[in-house]
């Protein structure tokens, strides 16, 4: 009885602490959002033009699923998403980095000209649907869409 009392209780603690690791693991889901905290620069399907969009720091590329922006937030991928909104859409607010009630009021107008949910989120669906300011080594090619992989 001793001997079984002794694994049973071992057992009980591995299951606790196998239940802990679990708990630890799926804290923190791996398709989270991230802050996109830098602006990137992309390149077209073609490779003749690129763009500089939001992105999120400190990963070795930019994944577009990871990246949002709301009020709130701040920084180069604020920024970089207030000149999309301006060059590509005539917003007019200013480029700050500031995610404040003119940008979000600015992104919300985008969202309903470019039909995806208006709700001053920069998230997959607008930064999938939206047109960046184009450039290559000679200069500004206008607004174009940039497909995200």
């Amino acid at each position: 009885m001793g001997k079984f009392k002794a694994r049973w209780f071992g057992s009980a603690v591995s299951v606790a602490v196998l239940g802990a690791g679990l708990a630890t693991l799926t804290a923190a889901p791996a398709n989270a959002a991230a802050t996109c905290t830098s602006a990137v620069t992309i390149d077209s399907d073609t490779s003749t033009a690129r763009a500089v969009v939001p992105g999120v720091s400190g990963g070795a590329s930019w994944s577009p699923g990871d990246c949002h922006l709301s009020e709130g937030s701040s920084g180069a991928g604020v920024k970089a998403m207030q000149r999309g909104l301006n060059s590509c859409y005539g917003a007019g607010i200013t480029i700050d980095g500031q995610f404040g009630p003119n940008t979000r009021t600015a992104l919300i107008a985008v969202q309903k000209r470019i039909n995806v949910t208006a709700d001053g989120i920069f998230g997959p669906k607008t930064r999938g649907a939206m047109y960046w300011m184009a450039f290559n080594n000679d200069g500004p090619l206008g607004c174009r869409y940039f497909r995200y992989a």
